[in-house]
């Protein structure tokens, strides 16, 4: 296999690289040959003009290509134009098949595209270029990955210099489709080709459900509008500039145990939705994602050392069109090392496939390398500038790290306030009482303790009482639990509402139906005449089918050398006595 890479800014320079690869196969047999065509600007007119310019040396050529964001050459970003990436193999068969999906066709387009992957003889690779933005590729792919698994499959989907526009194309050896899907098959005995990729992006702040979503139109994470989450935790509004400011910030969720991201394409402000590259299922749990730049460059690089582990004699960079984006003027950085190992080509795209497993992903904010190589490992072929310098002004490289930083700085104060509200909320949950929503035992036992120690130094009066709902089993055993409950939180709210009209009184659930108050700053006669007022009002209420309950209390009140067990053990005993001198009473002791 021989690579030769060629990048063009007039469609008048193909003629020369062309005759310089005719030069080359003039003097070489070969099986087959591939040209790549990888086009940020060139529109209809001039692609055709280049792929007649191709057939007229090459008859038998195959030719498969896309539109893109950015095209790649020798690792860099090419100049605006086309980049043509010639493949010449000694011993592999290749060949091309553009489908237009009809409406509504994509599962039987992905059936196709199955049964040709399945009947090639001697397939070992398969290449999916795909306009995902005018036709459903979940459902082709899903489709698709059905095929012999023993097949290498990846691809991207088509992209426009602009990567939020809908209009973009692939292409065969004579004809393009806006709204189709070219596949290129790879046969060979002697073809070995592995697929790779990078993210580096990572989880931002806590798991979120999709909890309505319609096909690639996600309407709520967690029941919040979708547009709201970004607005709140990262200050993007649904405004014109949604785009450009969510391309840092994905939606990264896990399929078939992947880590796989959707970048978000625009937003409807009056639904409060945004429409996704991809589709996700209703229920996923997602996060929101933010490119950390170290970890993206140890995940490049890691990749990198693995390619050249590999030995390829060609690779193919299908890299996301964010990332060229997210890195600016450094992308060549991500791209550049690739060309230390061999000829690289690609083009940046607006979603990236891959087969992973038993599944075809389509993957966003990834890049993906394609070895090839035919036979064993080959030597290094270092081609080209690399790291070829991008301009940008000063200005230009500052506005980005400031958006970047407080976009950040916005979340984390964001998250803060609502980890301070969590925590909150934990410790109210973890002082109340579930059912009755009154302190729970834990608590009240601690400020008794508390409060009667304070109180003992001034000499203040304190009454402390315990309240049993008579035949409370009786309840249970009759009319089952979920009644009983309904009894306890009754009696436990005409209970507090009379307690609380004592200033600085205090009632909790002391356990099962006893509920344990505490009332400061009362005699003890002031106190029996307010528990006999509840009393009495509980006795006469009917309580539906349970019909009347009463209540029997046990109270005390501090003497000065008191200890907080004394006290509520005289309670007890009060409560003893009331229940064993005939219930519905109040004693003290």
């Amino acid at each position: 296999m021989r690579q030769f890479n060629y990048e063009f800014t007039r469609v008048e320079d193909v003629e020369v690289a062309l005759k310089a690869v005719y030069g080359y196969t003039s003097d070489h047999p070969y099986k087959s040959i591939l040209f790549h065509l990888y086009s940020i600007v060139f529109d209809d007119e001039q692609i055709s003009h280049v792929q007649r310019m191709i057939r007229d040396v090459y008859p038998d050529a195959s030719i498969g290509g896309t539109s893109s964001n950015g095209d790649i050459c020798d690792g860099h970003l090419a100049d605006y134009g086309m980049v043509m990436a010639v493949s010449v193999f000694e011993s592999t068969e290749t060949c091309t098949f553009l489908f237009d999906c009809e409406p509504d066709g994509e599962s039987a387009l992905g059936n196709r595209i199955r049964e040709v992957i399945d009947s090639t003889e001697n397939i070992k690779a398969a290449e999916i270029l795909i306009t995902l933005k005018t036709i459903n590729s979940h459902t082709i792919l899903n489709e698709a990955e059905k095929c012999r698994n023993d097949v290498k499959i990846f691809g991207g989907g088509s992209a426009n210099v602009e990567i939020s526009e809908i209009y973009t194309s692939v292409m065969n050896e004579d004809s393009i489709s806006h709204a189709g899907v070219l596949l290129i098959t790879y046969s060979g005995d002697d073809l070995v080709v592995d697929v790779r990729h990078a993210i580096g992006w990572k989880p931002l702040g806590k798991d979120m459900t999709a909890t309505r979503i319609e096909g690639k139109r996600l309407y709520e994470l967690d029941g919040v509008p979708a547009t709201q989450i970004y607005s709140k935790y990262l200050d993007i509004q649904a405004n014109d500039d949604f785009f450009s400011n969510i391309l840092e910030f994905p939606i990264m969720s896990t399929q078939h145990d992947q880590h796989v991201l959707r970048l978000p394409f625009s937003c409807d402000p009056e639904s409060g939705s945004i429409l996704l590259a991809a589709d996700l299922d209703k229920g996923t749990k997602v996060n929101l994602s933010y490119g950390d730049p170290d970890v993206i460059k140890g995940d490049v690089a890691e990749l990198v050392e693995h390619v050249k582990d590999f030995a390829p004699q060609a690779v193919f960079l299908y890299s996301c069109g964010v990332r060229r984006l997210y890195w600016k003027y450094l992308i060549n950085k991500e791209t550049g090392p690739f060309s230390q190992v061999a000829p690289v080509s690609g083009f940046y795209s607006s979603g990236e496939i891959m087969r992973m497993g038993k599944y075809l992903i389509e993957h966003h904010v990834t890049l993906i390398a394609i070895s090839m190589r035919e036979g064993e490992h080959a030597k290094a072929q270092p081609t080209g500038e690399g790291d070829k310098t991008i301009e940008m002004s000063e200005e230009q490289k500052m506005h980005g790290q400031i958006s970047m930083v407080r976009r950040l700085a916005t979340f984390i104060n964001v998250t803060a306030a609502e980890l301070r509200q969590a925590n909150d909320e934990l410790r109210q949950a973890a002082d109340t009482d579930a059912l009755t929503g009154l302190s729970n035992r834990r608590v009240i036992d601690k400020v008794v303790r508390s409060t009667i120690a304070t109180f003992k130094t001034m000499g203040i009066d304190i009454v402390l009482g315990i309240a049993d709902i008579d035949d409370f089993k009786v309840v249970n055993d009759t009319y089952g639990h979920a009644e009983g409950d309904k009894i306890l939180v009754a009696i436990s709210d005409m209970l507090n509402e009379q307690i609380c009209r004592i200033p600085s009184s205090l009632i909790g659930r002391w356990g099962g139906e006893e509920f344990l108050f505490m009332c400061p700053r009362v005699s003890i006669e002031e106190a029996r005449d307010l528990l006999d007022e509840i009393r009495q009002k509980i006795a006469d209420t009917e309580f539906g089918a349970i019909g009347h309950r009463t209540i029997s209390v046990g109270m005390t009140e501090f003497k000065n050398d008191d200890s907080a067990d004394d006290v509520f053990c005289r309670a007890d005993q009060a409560l003893y006595e009331a229940k064993g001198s005939g219930k519905n009473r109040i004693c003290i002791k």
